[in-house]
C-alpha cells in the first residue's frame, strides 16, 4: 500500500476512488483562423485526495476555482491533461483516465452526475419517461415494458408520481424537476455519484427536501457521494469530510467537525467568516475576512503559495518562494500551508447550548 499527499492509494479496500495528481488545463489561443495557443488555463492542478466507499466527500472553492472541472474530470466528460483516476472495480483497481471512450462505458453506468440547473438540464422536448430511461436504453440494459416499470419504480423512489411520466419537464417546479434528475442519475443504480451543485438553484425549503431525499437514497442504494458546492452550510449538513479548493488546488481536507471547529488554512477561514449567522445571538459576534481583489490569474498562477498574494498571514519570503504540500497535520487531517502549526483561526461559531 502506497501513499500519495498523506492519503491512502487506492489499494486500499475502503477507498472506491483515488484521484492522484490529476490536471487539466484549457489552452488560450490567438486570434484567427491559424490562430497558436498562446497559453493555457489551469483549472486543476496537480490534486489528490481519495473518496472512501459509502461516504459524502465535499468539495468546497469560490466560484472559478476548479470544482466543477474536477469533478467532469473524474467522470471524465473532461480528458485530464495529466494524473490518474483510480477505481476500484472489484478486486482490481482501474486508471480511467488512461482508458478509451469504449473501455470507459460500463464505468460511466457506476460514475453519474447531477447537474447544478433543474431547468436547463432536462430536454424539454423529451417526456420523463424518456429522459429518466435513456441510461437504460443506450446502456441496453432495457426496453418497452421492463423500462416502463423500472422508471416508474425509480419515480416512486424519488417522491413522483408514475402516473406522470408521461409529461414533459415544463409541467414540474424546480423542485420536482431535481428529483427526475436524480432519478436519471440513479437509474443504472452507480456506485458513486457526483452532485454539482445539486441544490443551489433550489429554494431554501425545497433544498432541505432535496438533502433529505440525497441521504434517503444513499442508504438505500449504497452510494457514495462528491459533494461539490459553495454553500458551507449545506456541505456542513450532508459531508462526512470536506476538501477546500483554492485555484485548482486542495489547501485543506479534514472531517467535518474538525473543519468546522478549527480550520488549518487561512483560506477555509476567510470562507467560514463570510457564512451567514441567523441566530441573532451570534451577529456581530465575528470577524468577516475580506479577501484582497488581487485574484491570481490561472493562466499564470503565482509562484510560492498560490493563496498568498491574498493571505494575511504571508511571509515575505518563503511563501512567496516555497510552494506548501499538502501534507497531513494531524490524524487524516491534510492541509498546505507553511504556518498551519503556529495560525489559530476561526471556525463557525456554535451557540452554546441552554441548560
Amino acid at each position: 500500500m502506497t501513499t500519495t499527499g498523506g492519503e491512502t492509494h487506492a489499494s486500499d479496500e475502503n477507498t472506491l476512488v483515488r484521484v492522484e495528481n490529476l490536471s487539466m488545463k484549457f489552452p488560450i489561443r490567438g486570434q484567427g483562423l491559424f490562430a497558436r495557443t498562446t497559453g493555457y488555463v489551469h483549472a486543476v492542478n496537480d490534486v489528490s485526495f481519495s473518496i472512501r466507499r459509502g461516504e459524502v466527500l465535499g468539495l468546497v472553492g469560490e466560484s472559478g476555482c476548479g470544482k466543477t472541472t474536477l469533478g467532469r474530470c473524474i467522470v471524465r466528460s473532461c480528458q485530464p491533461t495529466g494524473g490518474h483516476i483510480y477505481y476500484r472495480d472489484g478486486d482490481s483497481v482501474v486508471d480511467l483516465a488512461r482508458l478509451s471512450t469504449r473501455q470507459l462505458r460500463p464505468y460511466q453506468q457506476r460514475i453519474r452526475v447531477i447537474f447544478q440547473d433543474p431547468f436547463s438540464s432536462l430536454n424539454p422536448r423529451m417526456t420523463i419517461l424518456q429522459i429518466v430511461g435513456d441510461p437504460l436504453t443506450a446502456s441496453g440494459l432495457a426496453s418497452g415494458s421492463e423500462l416502463e416499470d423500472r422508471v416508474a419504480a425509480m419515480l416512486r423512489k424519488v417522491g413522483l408520481s408514475p402516473a406522470h411520466m408521461r409529461r414533459y419537464p415544463h409541467a414540474f417546479s424546480g423542485g420536482e424537476r431535481q428529483r427526475i434528475n436524480i432519478a436519471r442519475a440513479l437509474i443504472v443504480e452507480p456506485e458513486l455519484v457526483i452532485a454539482d451543485e445539486a441544490v443551489s438553484a433550489l429554494d431554501v425549503s425545497v433544498r432541505a427536501q432535496i438533502l433529505n431525499l440525497l441521504r434517503d437514497l444513499q442508504d438505500e442504494f449504497d452510494l457514495t457521494y462528491l459533494f461539490i458546492s459553495h454553500d458551507m452550510s449545506v456541505v456542513e449538513s450532508i459531508c462526512n469530510r470536506v476538501a477546500v479548493m483554492y485555484l485548482g488546488r486542495i489547501v485543506e481536507l479534514a472531517k467535518t467537525e474538525q473543519l468546522y471547529t478549527k480550520p488549518r488554512h487561512p483560506y477555509t477561514e476567510a470562507l467560514f467568516s463570510a457564512v451567514p449567522r441567523p441566530d441573532p445571538r451570534l451577529r456581530g459576534t465575528g470577524r468577516r475576512i475580506r479577501l484582497s481583489d488581487n485574484f491570481p490569474d490561472p493562466a499564470n498562477p503565482p509562484s510560492g503559495c498560490f493563496f498568498h498574494t491574498r493571505c494575511r498571514y504571508a511571509d515575505e519570503e518563503r511563501c512567496r518562494s516555497q510552494r506548501p504540500e499538502l501534507r497531513r497535520i494531524d490524524g487524516d487531517r491534510l492541509a498546505a500551508c507553511h504556518h498551519t502549526e503556529k495560525l489559530s483561526l476561526e471556525g463557525v461559531t456554535v451557540p452554546a447550548k441552554n441548560t
